[in-house]
């Protein structure tokens, strides 16, 4: 019989140095990864069915796999040729980068591969770059790894839970309004979706592979080499990103009229990264403030310049209120605002476009009371927590120079947008919040709950027993404008009153479910039904949830002004009520899609893009003025519509801008509108740009420059 031929000297070797390794530690861990993460997946099999059920059966069947495959990561030790380690480990570490901006852009609902070649690289590069700043300082490519992939995930996943409340990304200037995002977040459904559980599959992956690859040895010339050309490399890009406009002129930029479609064509970590440079305002391109004066004065209206009228004037911004009609068709059951629709006696109306969608509600407030355009600063920015940090001439300064009494009421917590400071750098007397409205010991004790929404309805119910206090869990409007009302009774009535109050009840988080709060309002389909949708176990359920509960608040807030009107029109006193919604709610994205007749929302023409950002506006008496209807006014205009309609006198600014509105009626973050009804998504490629860029230098006179400011302009002399 003949011998068998002996394996090749490299096999044996193989067979020697390549084996898979395992033990009972290391079998219960992986045990323990794989059952963890397949619970997670088939807790959440719905989820991956509910919009697209082929695609998510797919995601769902990779899911249940990567699960074993993270579970075997775990459970077995991978023993491999020492020589070539070097190269092994440089080639696999430069493609981990690739699979964590899959878990970034996933969360982000977006499949990488559909980028141009061109952002791929750049978003490559920029991970790497990331990497790199951990590998300078500790001279290790896994603890860069173990260290940044958690971050990256939380990126994306805040800008999925932000994109999900508010319609619009995560951006930088973010971090300065964490404390109302806190204050607000607890009214959000934070529950997981398919989204979040393949991230985070592909972080587990991420982790498990960089703790378990070994780093290369490197002897202490290339550490200080490799360390060195990194660190270089990284000043290098940074410094020309912050102190040039290269990336600009390169393209490089956040898209800043659609924040959420930059995102989505150039990735979340590129343009969270782009808008860190716009953080700081820059004066105007040939900026003086001397200039200021000749362009304001040259441009000013007639009208209002020797007005002496003191009427009472109450502004009332209330909470996402919009009638979503200016989008499209929408039919419902019944008529969600008959009383606002019904207002035509002396009453100014009309479209008003603002700065934002969804949230932001401080941007529009901002505009109002001042007369700047919060388009002129950088995309995403938040004015009240940036730029009010000492006094600044508004609306609330016109009225003091006239002798009025100035009250601000918003019925939630005092820190919200920074208020507490902004309202006193304005000039309000005084900031009643919802310390105001409700006692002490039932906020007291909500807040001990850990806010408890069943709790606060029922204290509060006990302590207002029959009274609608509460919508959700909200101040109600109707319990508002009663607070309204006694603010409105105890003022001095040897000087005329000034009230702006900021309401609550609308607010987001639309999913909620409470005792305290009864559906009214549906959507229904051509044939007058119920609009329905095939839910999750094949049955029809009722569609647009949050919409439906929406407009349903919309009707409680009509009644609601309805009674408010009511008492003002028995009041012989002269009063001017202006009424506004901050901005429109994030409500379901399909019905939006379906209102406008398109099939995404990130491709719309200015027209159907600005549709999104139109509220309604209300200037009523209780005495005899002219009826007025305005096709469109954005928001920055109207406190100066507000003091021509009750015949009080002006400041030059105000004057300027009723000028400017005859011209170019609507000015914001979309782009601009025109007398004509013309839209423009570029300010600068309009036949405008010369006006608005007086403007805006205007508005950096009266916001940014405290030194320079024309103080004469903005105030009454």
């Amino acid at each position: 019989m003949a011998s068998k031929k002996p394996s090749p000297r490299w096999e044996r070797r193989l067979k020697h140095e390549c084996a898979l390794h395992t033990d009972r530690r290391r079998l219960i861990g992986g045990s323990v990864t794989a059952v963890s993460f397949l619970t997670l997946v088939l807790l959440h099999t719905g989820k991956f069915l509910e919009s697209d059920v082929t695609a998510g059966a797919l995601l769902y069947g990779l899911s249940l796999v990567a699960c074993l495959v993270l579970g075997w990561l775990v459970a077995v030790r991978i023993d491999l040729p020492r020589k070539g380690e070097h190269i092994r480990s440089y080639c696999v570490f430069p493609l981990l980068p690739i699979v964590a901006m899959t878990m970034v852009e996933c969360l982000n609902g977006v499949f990488t591969w559909d980028w141009s070649p061109a952002v791929l690289i750049v978003n490559y590069i920029l991970y790497l770059l990331f990497y790199g700043v951990v590998f300078v300082f500790s001279g290790s490519l896994r603890l860069s790894m173990l260290v940044i992939n958690p971050l990256f995930f939380l990126l994306g996943l805040t800008n999925h839970y932000v994109m999900a409340f508010r319609g619009t990304p995560f951006l930088p200037m973010d971090f300065m309004a964490a404390g109302t995002a806190a204050n607000v977040a607890m009214a959000y459904d934070f529950s997981l979706n398919h989204q979040i559980i393949i991230a985070v599959l592909l972080l587990a992956f991420l982790e498990i592979v960089a703790f378990k690859l070994p780093t290369p040895r490197m002897d202490l010339v290339a550490k200080i080499a490799s360390r060195t050309f990194f660190g270089t490399l990284i000043v290098c890009v940074v410094g020309l990103f912050a102190f040039t406009d290269m990336y600009a002129d390169a393209g490089l930029a956040p898209d800043f009229w659609n924040q959420s479609r930059g995102y989505r064509q150039s990735g979340v970590v590129l343009n969270f990264c782009l808008n860190t440079k716009y953080l700081h305002t820059s004066a105007p391109d040939g900026y003086d403030p001397d200039e200021v004066v000749s362009i304001v004065r040259s441009s000013m209206a007639q009208e209002g310049a020797g007005d002496t009228a003191s009427p009472n004037i109450i502004c009332i911004m209330n909470e996402s209120l919009a009638d979503l009609r200016v989008l499209g068709d929408l039919r419902t059951n019944v008529d969600y605002m008959p009383f606002l629709r019904s207002l035509s006696e002396n009453t100014v109306k009309g479209n008003l476009y603002v700065p934002v969608i969804g949230a932001g509600t401080s941007n529009t407030e901002f505009e109002f009371l001042t007369g700047a355009s919060t388009s002129f600063f950088p995309a995403g920015s938040n004015a009240y927590t940036l730029y009010v940090n000492e006094p600044l001439p508004s609306l609330v300064s016109i009225l003091k120079d006239q002798q009025y009494r100035s009250r601000a009421f918003h019925p939630y917590y005092p820190s919200g947008w920074n208020r507490v400071a902004v309202y006193d750098h304005f000039g309000f007397e005084r900031f009643s919040s919802i310390y105001s409205a409700l006692p002490y010991d039932i906020l007291n004790e909500y807040q001990r709950s850990g806010y408890d929404n069943n709790l606060l309805e029922q204290l509060t119910e006990q302590a207002y027993p029959g009274q609608e206090v509460l919508i959700r869990r909200y101040v109600s409007d109707s319990y508002n404008y009663d607070k309204v009302i006694e603010m409105y009774q105890q003022r001095d009535r040897s000087q005329p009153f000034f009230l702006f109050n900021v309401t609550m009840q609308n607010h987001g988080g639309y999913t909620e479910q409470s005792d305290n709060f009864h559906q009214q309002v549906y959507v229904v389909n051509e044939s007058g039904e119920i609009a329905t949708r095939e839910g999750d176990d094949g049955q029809p359920t009722v569609a647009y949830p949050r919409a439906n509960q929406y407009l349903s608040l919309i009707k409680k807030s009509d009644d609601a002004f309805r009674d408010l009107i009511q008492y003002f029109e028995q009041q012989e006193e002269p009063t001017v009520i202006c009424l506004f919604g901050d901005h429109q709610p994030n409500v379901e994205e399909e019905l939006t899609q379906e209102l406008l007749g398109v099939d995404s929302l990130f491709n719309l023409s200015a027209e159907q893009a600005q549709k999104q950002y139109v509220t309604p506006f209300y200037i009523w008496a209780n005495y005899d003025i002219e009826e007025e209807t305005i096709e469109r006014l954005s928001v920055n205009y109207l406190s100066s519509y507000l003091l021509k309609t009750a015949n009080v006198r002006m400041s030059d600014f105000n004057r300027y801008l009723l000028q400017l509105s005859k011209t170019v009626p609507v000015i914001n973050n979309v782009g601009c509108i025109d007398a004509q009804g013309n839209h423009f998504s570029d300010v600068k490629d309009s036949p405008y740009a010369a006006l608005l860029t007086d403007y805006e230098k205007v508005c950096y006179n009266l916001v940014h420059d405290s030194d320079g400011r024309k103080k004469e302009l903005y105030t009454i002399q």
